[in-house]
């Protein structure tokens, strides 16, 4: 990126690379003077209508297990399996959430 000066607006994407820029020159798409406001319109609209990433979803961690399992069962948590935690507690909304959360239905 360049430098920039304190009176700006710019939008990122990723959060490294700078696509739109407006500052008291006018307005910038990927570091080119736009000139044409109905252009730099088009451009900036463009933009915004771009569909948002979404994540992957992260697979639980080992703890994370451990302690959903703990959460639901208690003490004895050691003697279900992962298996036994998913079946018994998909119909609460704690456990709709994390599954949801690993891309599970």
């Amino acid at each position: 990126m360049t430098d920039q000066p304190t009176n700006c607006i710019t939008l990122n994407s990723p959060p490294t690379e700078e696509i739109l820029r407006l500052d008291k020159e006018g307005f910038h798409y990927k570091g080119e003077f736009i000139a044409d406001a109905g252009e730099a319109h088009r451009l900036m609209v463009e933009f915004l209508n771009q569909p948002t990433p979404k994540p992957e979803p992260v697979a639980p961690t080992d703890e994370e297990l451990d302690e959903f399992a703990v959460f639901w069962w208690g003490s004895d948590a050691d003697e279900r399996t992962v298996t036994d935690v998913i079946e018994c507690c998909s119909r609460t909304a704690y456990a709709r959430a994390v599954i949801a959360r690993w891309g599970q239905p």
